[in-house]
């Protein structure tokens, strides 16, 4: 392991300063010349005006995303298919441009580098191809967590909501007057998506375009159904109370099974967490016992590649219980 001799202090400065740089540029100074322009803006318009102008606005921000920053731009010419990436990130309902999420890409694979060069004693040539495959996993990852969770949240909260549908189409109101009820008494994204179907239809949407958008951004089976039931019962007729009703006892069973799946499973769980976590915590107590033992590892050509390879058996091992426990319903 190389020491971090006032050589090597100086070139990590030299490449934070950069990084840094670009993050203040990028991501913190266009909000701070932005806000004072967008408080003045907001001000100055009515309650009404200011829904259509923010609907227009989003709508604007889902075709082009090239209007944003710099880095947007130089994001969509060099990133494939930065449509699909587009998508996802606006389901996560968290404000990440693609000009972020490319510039959090190069930080986490240049500091993933930079910790390789520095720590082990393997070819340097090896550091590229090791930030670029942390940059392009660690993020990506991360966004399939933050959409994960937000799915689960929404469909947590979707029966309520169709109860309300429910309840709205029963005492005579339209279906695009419930669902903007929906949207004001709901929190969560739920409420979230409501109101934005509520603000794609006032834009000049139909139901079921504003509604079908919805679902392609959502992603969640539930929600499908509920936009295919709508769409059928508007060609066909029906008692829409009724069939409503119905599908929100079925989410609510959907929900219950997968509850019930989730105890189930959670032995199985406990053991993945159990033995994904074992070798850090041993490892983490010879660290305390003894430390020239376990340093090994780092010091030696032998201990890194015996870390290598112990590292990617976790991972795999990781990788395959998870799939385990994961039930699809």
């Amino acid at each position: 392991m190389r020491g971090l001799g006032p050589e090597i202090i100086v070139l990590l400065l030299v490449l934070a300063i950069p990084i840094v740089g670009a993050v203040y540029y990028f991501a913190l100074s266009p909000a701070a010349r932005n806000k004072r322009k967008v408080r003045e803006k907001m001000k100055s318009l009515s309650e009404k005006e200011r829904k259509l102008k923010e609907a227009e606005n989003r709508e604007m921000s889902l075709r082009r995303d090239e209007d944003r920053t710099a880095l947007d731009k130089f994001a969509r010419r060099v990133l494939p298919k930065p449509e699909v990436l587009r998508n996802r990130l606006e389901a996560t309902g968290k404000p990440i441009t693609i000009g972020k999420y490319l510039l959090a890409s190069i930080i986490i694979g240049v500091m993933t580098g930079i910790c390789y060069w520095l720590f082990t004693d393997y070819p340097v040539a090896a550091a590229p191809f090791l930030g670029i495959a942390a940059g392009a996993f660690l993020p990506h990852k991360y966004v399939n967590r933050l959409i994960a969770k937000r799915q689960e949240s929404f469909v947590a909260g979707l029966a309520e909501g169709l109860d309300l549908i429910v309840r709205g189409v029963k005492s005579g109101l339209p279906v695009a007057e419930t669902i903007s009820v929906v949207g004001d008494e709901m929190e969560g994204p739920i409420s979230e998506e409501f109101k934005r179907v509520t603000e794609d239809m006032r834009v000049g949407m139909t139901l079921e375009q504003a509604l079908w958008a919805a679902a392609e951004r959502i992603g969640t089976a539930e929600f499908k159904f509920f936009v295919v039931v709508l769409s059928v019962q508007r060609e066909t007729g029906g008692n829409l109370s009724e069939t409503l009703d119905n599908l929100s006892e079925m989410v609510r069973s959907r929900k219950q099974m997968k509850l019930k799946v989730k105890a189930m499973s959670s032995e199985a769980r406990a053991s993945q967490y159990i033995l994904g976590g074992l070798p850090f915590a041993i490892a983490g107590l010879l660290l305390l016992i003894s430390p020239h033992y376990i340093m090994t590892l780092w010091h030696t050509e032998a201990g890194n590649t015996i870390l290598m390879i112990g590292g990617a058996m976790l991972a795999m091992g990781w990788w395959v219980m998870g799939r385990m426990v994961n039930f699809e319903i």
